[in-house]
């Protein structure tokens, strides 16, 4: 029986959306939805540490074993450098912590992981309800692509 606890992270300008999800004994539960704002008062190196620490510290109280990050796809039309940057620094704090697995997602793996077509995801986000989830309509994309994101982490 496996006692595992994920989080997907979903990055956008500004923020970082996340989900934790809880899976005891093959039953899996979300633990929490949630967005970090990026403190525009701070300059962009501590606007990197504050999510470092911010997110070291979610992990910690969450006891998260497994991890996604929804990374931005190589065709974005507009590439942000701030989501970049934030991606990056998340990637490095997963890489050092207590994390045990975790990989960094785009649409193909993700999908692949779900054991879904990646034509389907999109039409997932827009859809009112998903089979993998209650409460889907309440959710908007960013916090949709997280909760999948922390999804696929347990088919790592």
């Amino acid at each position: 029986m496996s006692n595992n606890t994920s989080i997907g992270i979903r990055v956008k300008p500004g923020a970082v959306i996340y989900s934790v999800i809880r899976e005891r004994n093959s039953e899996k539960e979300v633990i929490l939805i949630d967005k970090v704002n990026v403190p525009i008062a701070l300059q962009i190196p501590e606007q990197l540490k504050f999510i470092r620490s911010t997110f070291l510290d979610i992990i910690h109280e969450n006891a998260v074993n497994l991890a996604c990050i929804r990374i931005t796809e190589p065709t974005a039309r507009t590439i942000s450098i701030e989501r970049i940057n934030m991606e990056a620094v998340i990637q490095e704090l997963i890489a050092s912590s207590t994390i045990e697995k975790y990989y960094v997602g785009q649409i193909s793996n993700i999908t692949a992981k779900l054991g879904m077509a990646r034509e389907n995801f999109k039409t997932i986000l827009a859809n009112k309800t998903c089979d993998l989830f209650e409460d889907w309509e309440k959710y908007n994309k960013e916090e949709r692509e997280s909760l999948l994101a922390s999804l696929s982490a347990f088919n790592i």
